[in-house]
């Protein structure tokens, strides 16, 4: 399976073997049945890795304690091929070079080093856009395997739109800095998360008030850790927010409901992340708007990462 997950913290030699989840952090603590996990503020933490949670995720205001300095160095990052805390560069700069290429290179909006962090770090990456604007990285996710990691903290200056809109965008082979197909995309609609892509209206849950509800809905200045897992063997797709699997971001390949059904019947779907050529990372509205969204500690791996390292 290739699992992406996208979370607060670097790899842990204690993650979870079965899944992306960690160990969640923050204050938060929501909805759900899984209690498992530490919470660093004092609440309910989440479920499971993938595989293992039950309840819906809920928010989280810190996240996890430690955590990386520097590009892909310091904390527990430095063995993951992709970690990038954003401790090392000056506030107000442009993220790394090394790391990252702007897509457009003349991109509708802004990413920058700000002063604030995830788990109490220092600095996080800032991006506005009020149309595409992303951070790519080429060089990492292609040499991971079938199952591929990613994970990242979040923070949204205001409630996800009403439209659709892009937080995260692979590619089966490289594309020139415009082109937006072929393409599996992580981001909002109906101010929740969905998985979708550019072929046919296939959504992971439905676009409907049953597959909504399933979703995740993130309230703004809220950290979260966010980890996608992604499977360009089966079709398979997880989410877990701060350590707890969202069902209705999960494709299993058994069609659910007003969830994967239409998604697992979909090839065209299903053949935009068969493999990965790319990494991108930030924000792109298809009517959705502007949105300010904060990323910390942006990591990828063929392992599970979690949330506490």
């Amino acid at each position: 399976m290739l699992v992406f997950s996208l979370s607060a913290a670097c790899q842990s030699a204690s993650s979870h073997p079965d899944g992306a989840g960690g160990t969640p952090g923050g204050s938060g603590g929501g909805s759900g049945d899984g209690t498992g996990g530490r919470a660093a503020g004092g609440g309910t933490g989440g479920g499971t890795g993938v595989g293992g949670g039950t309840g819906a995720g809920g928010s989280a205001a810190g996240g996890s304690s430690g955590g990386g300095t520097g590009g892909s160095s310091g904390g527990g990052c430095a063995s993951l091929p992709l970690c990038d805390t954003f401790e090392t560069t000056a506030v107000g700069s442009p993220p790394s070079a090394t790391l990252w290429t702007l897509i457009p290179t003349t991109p509708s909006g802004t990413a920058t080093i700000d002063s604030i962090g995830a788990h109490g770090s220092a600095r996080s990456l800032k991006v506005a856009s009020n149309d595409r604007l992303y951070l790519r990285n080429s060089s990492v996710i292609g040499g991971l395997g079938p199952v591929v990691h990613a994970r990242f903290f979040a923070r949204f200056m205001m409630a996800l739109p009403a439209n659709h809109g892009a937080l995260v965008v692979t590619h089966p082979m490289p594309v020139d800095q415009y082109t937006q197909q072929p393409e599996l995309r992580f981001g909002s609609q109906d101010m929740v998360f969905h998985w979708n892509t550019d072929t046919d209206s296939a959504n992971l849950p439905d676009v409907s008030p049953s597959g909504d509800a399933a979703s995740f809905k993130p309230v703004a200045n809220t950290w979260y850790c966010i980890e996608l897992t992604i499977n360009s063997s089966n079709g398979h797709l997880n989410v877990s927010i701060d350590g707890t699997d969202v069902p209705g971001l999960t494709a299993d390949g058994v069609g659910t409901p007003n969830i994967d059904q239409a998604w697992v019947a979909s090839a065209p779907s299903l053949a935009r992340y068969n493999a990965f050529a790319d990494f991108n990372i930030g924000w792109q509205s298809y009517g959705a708007g502007p949105l300010t969204v904060w990323f910390d500690d942006i990591a990828l791996s063929a392992a599970p990462i979690g949330c506490q390292n």
